[in-house]
């Protein structure tokens, strides 16, 4: 395997992400129909990462507990990298107006709501909880002092 070729493709590949991000990405292609012209647009999201290696052989490596010492060798590589596009709105042109509709994201609203409503169910919990052990702690002391 060629190290220097991989790489240089992934530099290469990686280095054409910023072109190809443009307003275009984000601003879909306009739509006409019936005296509107409907732009969609879109939230661009993307992120990569890369890892390489080396290696070298040598004799007597602290810690090298191979059957053969005296050889060695290396390698290495990785790259990966993702992206998403979610859609926000929907810009709506017509003559002497222009009107921007929100694209509602239903399912992360539910899922919001069950995580607050999980979050506020944890802290009553555990403020029930706090408040039912100190009084515990307390009728233990006041009956401990009267006897």
């Amino acid at each position: 395997m060629n190290y220097v070729t991989t790489t240089d493709e992934m530099v290469r590949r990686i280095g054409s992400i910023p072109d190809e991000l443009s307003a275009a990405a984000c601003f879909g292609t306009p739509v006409e129909r019936d005296g509107h012209t409907l732009i969609p647009v879109a939230r661009i999201n993307f992120g990569y990462g890369m890892g390489f290696g080396g290696g070298s052989g040598g004799k007597g490596v602290p810690g090298d507990f191979a059957a053969e010492p005296e050889t060695g060798e290396g390698g290495g590589g990785g790259g990966g990298g993702g992206g998403s596009a979610t859609p926000v709105a929907v810009i709506d042109l017509t003559e002497g107006a222009v009107n921007i509709k929100a694209v509602e994201d239903t399912t992360r609203i539910t899922i919001g709501a069950f995580m607050m409503a999980a979050w506020v169910t944890f802290w009553l919990f555990l403020t029930v909880r706090t408040i039912s052990h100190e009084t515990a702690k307390t009728r233990r002391h006041v009956a401990d002092k009267q006897s």
